[in-house]
């Protein structure tokens, strides 16, 4: 308990220059900011590259999302605009939010991770016991005619955290029981609970995605490779035990799967140059999921390899430029978010990717921006949206500063420290 506390408490208090408040500095706090030049500074624009990459994978997926669902929403609704229309009312709130969360400072994340990490775990307990089965899995909360899906926020909440947690820690993440293992507890607290919802995949990514942020924050090499395999004879297990995961190994390792073999086929039918939108043929009850997890199949049929290659460089553009945010961030806590962030989408796109191509077996892990999903989109975006407030690079906000009341009051009463090499000043002339 000592131990997940520590966690708790290194997210809660940053450091005192990457969280401070201009206005509040002082000494050689104040003179430090301002020789990094966050004093005074303007908000540079917005990446135009990641915003351009976002919209266009969100408009090709809200084209291809009905191009693909058009038929099966006849058969099961009657309508064959069912999830255009779903998916165009995820999309409108998904870039408002995007745009309003751009234009907060990033730094208010780090203050509310504690807060966003227990509010993720709680609606993950809570889909357990409330949450709606599908497929033999329980992943959403029902609210109305839309579903929930935590995990999607999980992944988002579990991001800030460890940045927030990172960011303080420094050179102590080198360090065994200060450093690695708490934040190993806490993000495996999280990957339990999504696993309980049989979300294998999902617990994967997460896994990796802190592995990932540990050894890009400096952890030793050696822990993360322990970790590796310390996970590897659990995961196996959670494999060969469970009987549909079993189906699924056997199924790939055979080359029996149907549903694989369809998208294959849709693929191939593609071409070069695609059969033109709406033309596909595998959508017509043959292809399952043809929507969601498997929509690149979609694509590829219409589209042809073409079409795969836009979306190649649009994803591919956009973990880039993720990246290169996380390079020019004007704190570690935004480095380490901007690199978890971008490592959540590279990861995503390569595991839907290869299950596609028959690469791996199958996951449930959807296409970010492409696949059809509420959740899935409005994360994405919301993910964008904090990526292009570190990338403004803005002065910080006042709420962004977690130092405490008391804490400022001593700093403002404290008087400002001269340097050894100051000059005094000199003696008044007599009159």
């Amino acid at each position: 308990m000592s131990t997940v506390a520590s966690a708790m408490d290194v997210a809660e208090i940053p450091e005192d220059l990457d969280a401070a408040d201009p206005e509040q500095a002082s000494g050689s706090g104040r003179g430090e900011m301002e020789r990094r030049g966050v004093l005074g500074r303007r908000a540079q624009a917005m990446d135009p590259w990641l915003f351009f990459a976002a919209i266009a994978l969100s408009a090709l997926g809200l084209v291809m999302v009905y191009s693909a669902g058009s038929w099966l929403g006849h058969e099961i609704y009657g309508d064959w605009a069912f999830f255009l229309r779903r998916q165009a009312i995820f999309l409108a709130v998904g870039i408002g939010l995007m745009v309003v969360i751009s234009r907060i400072d990033y730094r208010v994340l780090r203050r509310f991770a504690p807060h966003l990490t227990f509010a993720a775990m709680g609606m993950l307990l809570m889909v357990l016991f409330a949450g709606q089965e599908v497929n033999g899995a329980r992943r959403w909360i029902r609210l109305g005619s839309f579903g929930l899906q935590p995990s999607e926020l999980a992944k988002l909440a579990l991001a800030i955290f460890l940045a927030a947690t990172l960011a303080r820690q420094g050179e102590r993440i080198r360090k065994f029981k200060s450093g690695f293992l708490p934040v190993m507890i806490m993000a495996s607290l999280t990957m339990l609970l999504v696993l309980m919802e049989k979300d294998l995949g999902t617990t994967i990514l997460l896994g990796s995605l802190t592995l990932i942020m540990l050894f890009v924050a400096g952890t030793r090499f050696s822990y993360v490779a322990a970790a590796v395999m310390l996970a590897a004879p659990l995961i196996w297990q959670q494999i060969v035990g469970v009987a549909y995961r079993r189906g699924r190994l056997e199924d790939f390792l055979s080359g029996d799967s149907y549903q694989v073999h369809q998208a294959l086929i849709a693929i191939g039918s593609g071409g070069t140059w695609g059969l033109g939108l709406g033309n596909g043929r595998q959508k017509l009850g043959f292809l399952p999921e043809n929507h969601t997890d498997f929509i690149l199949a979609t694509i590829g049929e219409e589209l042809g390899l073409v079409g795969i290659a836009v979306v190649l460089g649009l994803v591919s553009l956009l973990v880039w430029r993720g990246i290169m945010i996380a390079r020019c961030a004007g704190d570690r806590f935004g480095t380490y978010l901007a690199i978890g962030l971008s490592s959540l989408f590279g990861l995503q796109a390569v595991v839907n990717i290869a299950v596609v191509l028959e690469v791996i077996p199958a996951k449930g892990i959807t296409l970010p921006f492409l696949s059809y999903g509420g959740s899935s989109l409005l994360a994405s975006l919301a993910a964008v949206g904090i990526l292009l407030s570190i990338s403004r690079n803005a002065a910080p906000w006042r709420v962004s500063d977690q130092r405490g009341r008391r804490r400022l009051r001593r700093i403002k009463q404290e008087p400002v420290a001269q340097p050894r090499n100051a000059r005094r000043p000199a003696d008044p002339l007599p009159a």
